[in-house]
């Protein structure tokens, strides 16, 4: 088990620095906008049982829990929105490489200012 440990520490952690934090998030980010998506078609496919069915379910959706959960889904798609297109600048402009660091950061203060008001609006209400 200590070893399995060391070894995903080691994957986390290897060469550190914005590309690998990059490469990370944006994997992750991917993988929860896809949870989101399966769990937006479960709830869709509830339809088939019934209204009631249906609208228990998304009762689910207003619990505090599930709110901070739509925030990090906000932060998910925005990162992975911007995130993507640093990577297409860089496929399409190889000369911008030499400005990866600077564009990564730009990708996570632009994700965070949009986290933080679409954060604000899906929160508000508990603090209100």
């Amino acid at each position: 088990m200590g070893q399995a440990i060391s070894s995903l520490w080691r994957g986390i952690t290897y060469r550190g620095r914005e590309g690998h934090y990059a490469f990370i998030l944006h994997r992750l980010a991917g993988v929860g906008v896809l949870a989101f998506l399966v769990l937006h078609v479960f709830d869709i496919f509830l339809m088939a049982f019934g209204e009631n069915a249906f609208n228990d379910f998304l009762t689910l959706y207003t619990n505090p829990i599930a709110r901070v959960a739509e925030v990090g889904l906000i932060f998910g798609v925005v990162y992975h929105a911007f995130n993507g297109l640093r990577i297409i600048i860089i496929d399409f402009w190889p000369s911008t490489t030499v400005y990866s660091r600077q564009l990564w950061w730009l990708v996570v203060a632009i994700t965070l200012v949009l986290t933080l008001v679409g954060g604000f609006f899906t929160l508000r209400h508990f603090f209100m």
